[in-house]
């Protein structure tokens, strides 16, 4: 029992040595959202770190408006991306179908160019309204991390 309460005891002198080494270089980070990924002082954060960031603003919880922005921009990057890439393939064989007289090719190339313009044009206002989100996110709350001391030990806040 002795020897709980001694190793108790040194656990609780480290974590307070370790407080005081934080708070005397406190750390102030501003997060950064560039496209869908999250940087805090220039670290990119996982989904669920970069959500958790946003847990608990003004006693509101923004993770889930996050997370479903998030998911929202690569699905209008995606549809750009893929829209462009099918509308060029497209392009291109429907000229190699009017080259070689072949139908086939040609209505391939017609059905992928249509594809493809239609995924471009869905894909766009997509990413534009989430982008629009996330950036309304970031500056809404105008989030900054802080950790530091606190009386009972080590702190961790989101200050704004």
């Amino acid at each position: 029992m002795k020897r709980h309460i001694l190793l108790l005891l040194i656990a609780f002198i480290g974590i307070n040595a370790m407080a005081q080494e934080l708070s005397s270089d406190a750390i102030d980070k501003t997060i950064d959202i560039r496209g869908s990924k999250v940087y805090v002082d220039g670290n990119k954060l996982d989904k669920y770190s970069a959500a958790a960031c946003f847990s608990s603003l003004n006693g509101v919880d923004r993770s889930e408006d996050y997370l479903k922005f998030r998911t929202g921009y690569k699905t209008g990057l995606g549809l750009t991306v893929g829209g462009a890439s099918l509308l060029v393939t497209g392009f291109v064989t429907t000229i190699g179908g009017i080259f070689e007289l072949n139908d086939a090719i040609f209505g391939v190339g017609v059905f992928s160019m249509v594809s493809g313009t239609l995924s471009f044009l869905a894909g766009i206002p997509t990413l534009c309204v989430y982008k629009a989100r996330l950036n309304r996110l970031e500056k809404k709350h105008n989030a900054s991390l802080s950790i530091g001391t606190a009386p009972g030990g080590l702190s961790m806040a989101i200050s704004f």
